[in-house]
């Protein structure tokens, strides 16, 4: 089927994309306006429709839009755009900030004899350790030799599923160095 430039500048308008682009969508698809649109859509050329939009060859008068997808879950404030959920850029941010944050005010503590020796934020340990893995893995080692404990406190394991989990390590750790100091 051939494609007129009149076909082509309609895709365009409607699409929001120039001319070439509408045309060498409408030539790929034999003409098919609808299969030109999604084509375009799908190369990200041109922006998807609002959430409950859909695209019709149907005229003006509407159509029949596709079922709708199940709503996103209340206390959401993202939209779901193609089964991607859009997060807003401020969202996004106030996340990444509460997370830092969080990741700063947890933090390693070393314990010696019952008391605090010293204490290091979370993500300043996890920057080191990305920097000086063999260094740092030594020196904690080498610290549990000693008979340095180490705690981890903050926001990030205040959860009960973490307690667990390092207190069955901790567990762990004390019967290797027992059968360590075992004659």
């Amino acid at each position: 089927m051939s494609v007129t430039v009149e076909q082509a500048r309609r895709i365009s308008e409607a699409a929001g994309v120039d001319v070439i682009a509408a045309l060498s969508a409408l030539e790929r698809n034999n003409g098919d306006a609808l299969a030109a649109m999604l084509e375009l859509e799908r190369q990200g050329l041109t922006p998807t429709p609002p959430v409950g939009g859909f695209y019709s060859t149907r005229p003006s008068s509407g159509g029949t839009p596709p079922p709708s997808s199940p709503s996103l879950s209340e206390g959401t404030d993202g939209a779901r755009h193609g089964g991607v959920l859009i997060v807003p850029w401020s969202d996004l941010k106030e996340g990444l900030k509460d997370f830092f944050h969080n990741f700063l005010a947890t933090r390693l503590e070393v314990w010696r004899k019952g008391g605090q020796a010293a204490s290091v934020p979370l993500l300043i340990l996890m920057v080191l350790l990305l920097f000086f893995f063999l260094e740092i893995t030594v020196v904690l080692g080498v610290g549990l030799l000693l008979g340095f404990r180490y705690r981890l406190s903050g926001p990030l394991v205040e959860g009960e599923t973490v307690r667990s989990f390092f207190s069955s390590l901790r567990e762990a750790m004390d019967r290797f160095l027992a059968r360590l100091r075992r004659p």
